[in-house]
């Protein structure tokens, strides 16, 4: 696995350890790249858990963090809770989102939009339309 400021992921224990380290110091910030790959832990429901938990800490979350949470959210093939937790996520890091150029931002928030309109169109459960319902206006 990938090694970073957050080590071997293999050794998750001492990953949660300096996760919870770097989010009580305000770390974090500096290293939404190793969050990110936490996100992307398919092989660890427990890291990918605790990213989504660290990503509200996050002040200034970038696209490519936001467009993993969302990620989460859509994905049929993770377990209801993740992608639940990763709707409520997802809530409060559009209000923190990075500012970038106009362009990234209005293109960021038009495929969410359009993701969130696709969701609520299918047969998801309730409480992940409610989320998208939300979400919507802060995309609109």
């Amino acid at each position: 696995m990938r090694q970073g400021v957050l080590g071997n992921l293999e050794e998750w224990g001492r990953v949660l350890e300096q996760l919870g380290e770097l989010t009580r110091s305000g770390d974090i910030e500096r290293h939404q790249d190793e969050l990110l790959a936490l996100l992307q832990c398919s092989d660890n429901w427990r890291l990918r858990e605790a990213a989504l938990e660290t990503v509200p800490a996050v002040q200034h979350p970038g696209e490519p963090l936001v467009r993993e949470v969302c990620s989460i959210m859509l994905n049929e093939g993770l377990y209801f809770q993740a992608r639940v937790l990763a709707a409520e996520v997802l809530d409060v890091a559009l209000d923190r989102l990075a500012e970038r150029s106009e362009t990234e931002v209005m293109k960021l928030r038009r495929d969410i939009r359009d993701h969130m309109h696709a969701l609520l169109s299918s047969q998801a459960v309730p409480v992940l339309h409610q989320a998208a319902r939300r979400i919507l206006p802060k995309v609109e």
